[in-house]
């Protein structure tokens, strides 16, 4: 599985699982359930919403050794989306 696909599977869980706390398909709802998310067990790790609705999750950092994946290090990071104005 690429990182791309167990990105997405996470968002499809998350929605998921929002929708399911939320007891509807209102979407002010479902985003105040995203925004509550805690500890979200996910296919990339663990996941947590900030004060700024942002995921929070480690970023795994492998390196290839004599033709092996080594494990690195862990980051905790805040993601953003990024927003691009064109004029």
């Amino acid at each position: 599985m690429d990182a791309f696909a167990a990105l997405g599977a996470d968002c499809y869980f998350l929605l998921r699982q929002a929708i399911k706390k939320a007891g509807s398909l209102n979407g002010a709802r479902i985003a105040q359930s995203l925004a509550d998310t805690r500890d979200f067990p996910g296919v990339t790790g663990i996941i947590t919403m900030d004060k700024n609705h942002n995921p929070v999750k480690g970023v795994v950092v492998i390196k290839v050794e004599k033709g092996k994946f080594a494990y690195q290090t862990t980051h905790e990071l805040s993601w953003r989306v990024a927003t691009i104005h064109i004029p």
